[in-house]
């Protein structure tokens, strides 16, 4: 909350700056070029830069590279609080992932002052690739006669990779702050595709382990497809571990940013 609050502060003083400037000259291409970093994703602890070709007044195109190095999810908690299920949240709790992204995108701009400055639309594509890994730990029990023998919990080593395609529309405004310096605030940009992935663990397991893995991956599958996006989830177990995969299901994204820019 403490961000959003001083995100509309500069927001709104840039405003009044620009509001007090006198009137620029008419925008040209001779400056058609924009790079920019995003400052608000540095706070989840990822790097995203974009280029931006202004090809007329009203339209430019770009494209953005996302990448996030190894680390607990970002936002974990709230994640899981959202999730609100133990068997999903089982597995998050010691996730650890890293993505890369590419997303092209095509502006327009609405403001009379165009050429890269002011209101804009920007329909895009989202290509992403997440890798993780994380423990999962399962119940092993065995029960004789009604009794039970005994329970223990076992722990299995999980890596993977997700695959995700979206497309989606974002809106935005791009203000100068000095000469040819700008802030690119990309208020909203939901997006919605597919995504696919895989995880596999690699562990010898006896039969009673085997039983154990198998219960507990099936009751995590009903959780998955209990979620809102209803992932679609396979798995395989065998003594040598388990192999599980997700397939096409739906995914969702929102893209914001708040990017200093260096026209060129």
């Amino acid at each position: 909350m403490k961000n959003i609050i001083l995100t509309i502060a500069l927001i709104i003083s840039i405003l009044g700056v620009n509001a007090q400037e006198s009137v620029e000259t008419e925008n040209t291409l001779e400056q058609p070029n924009f790079v920019k970093l995003n400052l608000l994703t540095l706070l989840g602890g990822k790097i995203s830069v974009e280029y931006e070709r202004v090809l007329s007044k009203k339209f430019a195109v770009g494209v953005a590279l996302n990448l996030r190095p190894e680390s607990e999810l970002p936002f974990k908690s709230r994640i899981m609080d959202i999730v609100d299920d133990s068997e999903v949240n089982s597995l998050l709790d010691g996730m650890k992932s890293s993505s890369t992204a590419i997303v092209p995108e095509f502006k327009y701009y609405l403001s009379k002052k165009g050429y890269g400055q002011g209101f804009y639309l920007a329909p895009y594509v989202k290509y992403a690739k997440f890798n993780y890994s994380a423990p999962y730990t399962y119940d092993v029990s065995i029960e004789y006669q009604g009794q039970m023998v005994y329970d223990r919990e076992e722990t299995i080593s999980l890596k993977g990779d997700l695959t995700t395609v979206t497309a989606g529309i974002s809106a935005g405004i791009n203000f100068r702050l000095k000469d040819n310096i700008f802030l690119d605030w990309r208020i909203i940009g939901p997006g919605y595709g597919m995504s696919k992935g895989n995880l596999a663990g690699k562990m010898a397991l006896n039969a009673d382990e085997q039983a154990g893995l198998r219960d507990q991956l099936g009751d995590l599958k009903e959780s998955l497809n209990d979620l809102p996006l209803k992932f679609k989830m396979d798995y395989n177990v065998h003594a040598n571990g388990a192999d599980i995969t997700l397939n096409k299901s739906p995914w969702g994204n929102i893209r914001s940013g708040l990017s200093i820019a260096y026209k060129f």
